[in-house]
């Protein structure tokens, strides 16, 4: 104001800057982007805090780190509190997102930025991470089917979507059940196993594979990294899957798996974008874990074939949704998606039944 009294007029900022500062008044809006979009320059800066400038830029939207883990990333072990420090040094909060580093229990430790750990929560929340309301601020398990009212989610799912309630009152009623998830690592390494094949031919295979190692109910990164091609090749495994599986153990016996405790307190996104990383595991395997294994509540699998189907026909269309407009209608669904993705299978399932019998009568 001072500037202005004194004859000085306002400049608008350089193309670049005024781009970034349009993203964040979106981000803030509530839209989804990926900043590291945007080029910096954080200026001249000591190695290590540039190296940790750089990792964090690589931690997504709706992904966490620990101090400890940013710490090993850049190649200082132990050097948690260093973390921190530079953390709170940081020139460019949010395109650089210091926001999003935690504490190991999932405490969100501070923030420098101004608005403090308050801000911190808010956007973390903003990004599809569960945040306890009050302090102190702590990340904590999403929702899971065990957690809600069946029949009141089913309600609210039929009163937000006229189409969905008329089949939801003619389905046979809601029985998702959730296997229990006793190793992360064992629970991955099925779903590769049962990828393009029949679950009775699946269920062999997994069998001999782990019949291969101890007491024949468990295995072991360890045990799969000793093995022989050989041998895997042995149990039924393809050649891409033996090669899937062992990434899968290097990945596990390197610590970058999660462990359960780990992985129930992540959001659906940073399991997706983590578990992603590993070689024959894509999206809708993960998404399948999150909702049969984790049991998360609000799980929308887009590029499901089933799925756009049963939307299909519980719209009444002839031609079936792609995955954009099924994500974009799930929306009015929320945050029951994963109850609706079941009733979306039934109907898939009634279609085609229906087909057959027509086919059969013909």
């Amino acid at each position: 104001s001072k500037a202005l009294s004194m004859g000085a007029t306002p400049d608008s900022p350089p193309g670049r800057v005024a781009a970034a500062i349009t993203q964040i008044q979106k981000y803030f809006a509530g839209e989804e982007y990926d900043f590291r979009k945007i080029k910096i320059d954080p200026g001249d800066l000591p190695p290590f805090r540039r190296r940790l400038y750089n990792e964090l830029q690589k931690v997504g939207h709706g992904c966490t780190v620990s101090y400890k883990a940013l710490a090993e990333m850049c190649e200082k072990p132990g050097g948690a509190r260093a973390v921190g420090m530079a953390a709170g040094a940081n020139p460019l909060p949010l395109l650089i997102p210091c926001h999003r580093i935690v504490n190991a229990d999932g405490g969100l430790g501070g923030f420098s930025a101004a608005g403090g750990v308050e801000l911190k929560a808010r956007m973390l929340r903003h990004e599809g991470l569960c945040v306890l309301e009050n302090q102190p601020f702590r990340l904590c398990q999403p929702a899971l089917l065990s957690d809600i009212d069946i029949s009141s989610a089913i309600t609210c799912l039929s009163e937000s979507d006229a189409d969905l309630g008329r089949f939801i009152s003619m389905a046979p009623a809601f029985n998702l059940r959730c296997d229990n998830l006793s190793s992360p690592f064992q629970a991955l390494l099925e779903a590769i196993v049962y990828q393009q094949l029949t679950g009775k031919a699946a269920a062999t295979i997994f069998s001999r594979l782990l019949r291969l190692f101890s007491d024949g109910t468990s295995v072991t990164p360890l045990d799969i990294i000793r093995a022989s091609d050989e041998e895997l090749r042995s149990a039924g495994l393809s050649g891409a899957k033996v090669a899937a599986i062992r990434d899968l153990a290097e990945f596990a016996a390197s610590g970058r798996l999660p462990e359960l405790k780990h992985l129930q307190r992540m959001s659906d996104r940073e399991i997706i974008t983590r578990l992603s990383q590993i070689r024959g595991i894509g999206r809708w395997t993960v998404e399948m874990l999150l909702i049969f294994k984790l049991g998360r509540v609000d799980v929308m699998a887009a590029d499901d074939y089933g799925l756009r189907k049963g939307l299909a026909v519980i719209r009444g269309a002839q031609t079936l949704p792609d995955a954009k407009e099924l994500a974009r209608e799930a929306l009015r669904w929320r945050p029951f998606r994963s109850i609706a993705a079941w009733y979306l299978w039934r109907a898939s399932e009634a279609a085609k039944l229906k087909a057959g019998q027509v086919l059969s009568l013909s």
